[in-house]
């Protein structure tokens, strides 16, 4: 019993022992020994020795590269599908040039339906004015004709005059036997007669008088003296309203094409043909445009940093992935409210809790290899806290 007490009390320990020797020198002996790596990019540190100065003396932020003036995101006018896109990417575009065309068809249609209602209402214009020398010989014949039926009424009563004349010196007879009853009543006759022939004279004047009335009606109609007269004014405002309504369609159908707002060069585009282009509001362009100038840089300095900025202070640019390259950078101008900073893609709905300025420099050269969104880590020489602008 004393016996395997000591084999328990001592062999497992020194197995343990001997184990944990031989575990050791395993270990140490199948080490891997492994040489230092290289980063694949040396990090972008501060242009100290460009400026002799120190590290601290550097504000450091992150910039993008824009456009200059910013990327114009251009919209469609009017929603539809996309019927042809007339530029490729890197094309240098013209300010009023097509870009993209909407389908038309239906534009097209109401330009040409506008344009056959123009042509009947400056139909209609013309056929009332060629119906004013109508009217107004038809109210010339009338007057004419008023002034021959008053001549014959003046004919008329004249005769009847006579016949009143002539009965009244037969009636003034006293004797009986001087004149024949028979003369007597050929006279009275005579005189109903000529009554008779002046009451039809007098009708038809008045019946031209009315004719004459109703022809300057109708010229009135179209000529009011040397103005036109209430048709013709109608008709002229509905061929006025016709041009307009031609004006819009033709303007609806030159919103189909999306023009170019300025001399520039596409560097995206967001749409493809046979795609629907939205015209909304919060849509994105269609293509993206560049205008012509030196390449911005947008650099978003920390709101702990805006006491050391000043906006005529040096500063100096390094493209991510190669900062061996020193681009410097030269003041376009300064956004001066600092708002919520915002993540690199630019999509505010993703804010951060704290505040940055924006500064916009411009880069000298354009052969430095930068392409638009591109990152580049920015150092502005720094004013020291303290000392005053």
């Amino acid at each position: 019993m004393s016996k395997r007490s000591k084999i328990l009390t001592w062999g497992l320990p020194i197995v343990g022992l001997t184990t944990l020797v031989l575990g050791s020198i395993a270990v140490i002996v199948d080490r891997p020994v492994r040489a230092a790596e290289q980063p694949p990019r040396q990090p972008t540190t501060a242009p100290t020795e460009d400026l002799n100065t120190d590290s601290r003396a550097f504000i450091g932020a992150i910039g993008v590269a824009e456009p200059p003036n910013e990327a114009i995101e251009v919209a469609a006018h009017v929603p539809g599908v996309v019927e042809a896109i007339m530029v490729g990417l890197g094309d240098r575009v013209q300010a009023g040039q097509p870009l993209v065309r909407i389908d038309t068809r239906r534009a097209a249609r109401e330009v040409d339906r506008r344009r056959a209602a123009l042509q009947l209402a400056r139909a209609e214009l013309d056929a009332l004015r060629a119906q004013i020398p109508p009217a107004e010989a038809r109210v010339e014949s009338a007057e004419s004709n008023v002034r021959t039926a008053e001549a014959t009424v003046l004919v008329a009563r004249a005769d009847l005059a006579d016949r009143l004349n002539r009965l009244r010196i037969v009636q003034s007879i006293d004797d009986p036997r001087a004149i024949a009853a028979e003369e007597i009543d050929t006279r009275r006759f005579a005189v109903q007669r000529a009554e008779g022939v002046v009451a039809e004279a007098e009708a038809g004047v008045a019946q031209i008088l009315s004719n004459l009335s109703e022809a300057k009606a109708q010229l009135s109609l179209l000529k009011i003296g040397e103005d036109d007269g209430p048709d013709l004014r109608a008709a002229t405002a509905r061929v006025a309203q016709a041009e307009a309504d031609l004006a819009a369609a033709e303007t609806e159908l030159e919103l189909a094409t999306v023009r170019s707002p300025t001399d520039a060069i596409v560097i995206q585009r967001n749409i493809r043909v046979g795609e629907y282009a939205d015209a909304g509001g919060h849509s994105r362009g269609l293509l993206t445009l560049s205008p012509l100038g030196p390449m911005h840089v947008r650099v978003q300095i920390d709101e702990v940093d805006i006491p050391r900025f000043t906006p005529n202070a040096r500063a100096i640019g390094s493209p991510r992935g190669n900062p061996n390259l020193r681009i410097p950078l030269t003041l376009a101008y300064v956004e001066p409210l600092a708002v919520a900073k915002t993540n690199l893609a630019g999509r505010t709905s993703e804010l951060i809790d704290t505040r940055v300025l924006r500064v916009v420099y411009s880069v000298d050269s354009e052969a430095v290899g930068l392409v638009f969104g591109q990152q580049i880590d920015v150092y502005i020489e720094a004013r020291p806290i303290g000392e005053s602008s």
